[in-house]
C-alpha cells in the first residue's frame, strides 16, 4: 500500500505546484488583469447596450418627420451593427486560467434584472498567447464601446430634429 500512496503523492503535489507556477506566471497574470479591465468595459456600457432597440423604435418612428431618411436608416443600421457586434464579443469571451470565477457581480437595491456572462473556458495555449487572446478581446469591446458611442449620438442628434 504505502508504494502505491508514495507514487500519488508525488504526482499530487507535481500537479499542485504546475497549477501554482500557472497562476503565477507573469503573463497570465498581465492577460488577466487585460482580462477584468475588458470585463468593467463591458459592464460600464450594458446599460447603454440595452437601450438600443428604444432608440432604434423612436428613430423608425421618427423616420417620416425626418427630411434625411437616408441618416435614419444608416442611424438605424449602425445601431443594430453595434447590438450584433456585442452580441458576438459576449459569445466569444473567453477567462484565464486560474480567473475562471473571478468576476463578482454587484446587484444595486432595486436591481430586478442582471445580465450573466458565460465566459468560455480558457484554451490549453501557452500564456503569451493568453496574453495575446485577452489583449484581442479588450481591443474589439473598446472598439464596440466608440462605435456605440458615435451610434448613439448620431441617433440622438437625430431624434432632436
Amino acid at each position: 500500500m504505502r508504494k502505491v500512496l508514495l507514487p500519488l503523492s508525488a504526482l499530487m503535489v507535481g500537479l499542485i505546484m504546475a497549477s501554482c507556477q500557472e497562476k503565477e506566471n507573469p503573463q497570465l497574470k498581465e492577460a488577466a488583469a487585460i482580462h477584468n479591465e475588458a470585463h468593467e468595459i463591458m459592464e460600464s456600457i450594458e446599460p447603454e447596450m440595452a437601450s438600443l432597440d428604444s432608440l432604434q423604435s423612436q428613430l423608425a418612428n421618427k423616420k417620416i418627420a425626418v427630411t434625411d431618411t437616408a441618416a435614419v436608416a444608416s442611424a438605424i443600421a449602425d445601431l443594430g451593427k453595434v447590438k450584433t457586434d456585442f452580441k458576438a464579443w459576449e459569445e466569444n469571451l473567453v477567462t484565464v486560467p486560474g480567473v475562471e470565477h473571478e468576476h463578482e457581480h454587484e446587484h444595486k437595491e432595486g436591481d430586478h434584472e442582471h445580465h450573466h456572462h458565460e465566459h468560455k473556458k480558457a484554451p490549453d495555449v501557452a500564456p503569451e498567447q493568453h496574453l495575446e487572446i485577452q489583449k484581442e478581446i479588450k481591443k474589439n469591446i473598446e472598439q464596440i464601446q466608440s462605435e456605440l458611442k458615435s451610434a448613439k449620438s448620431q441617433a440622438e442628434s437625430l431624434l432632436k430634429q
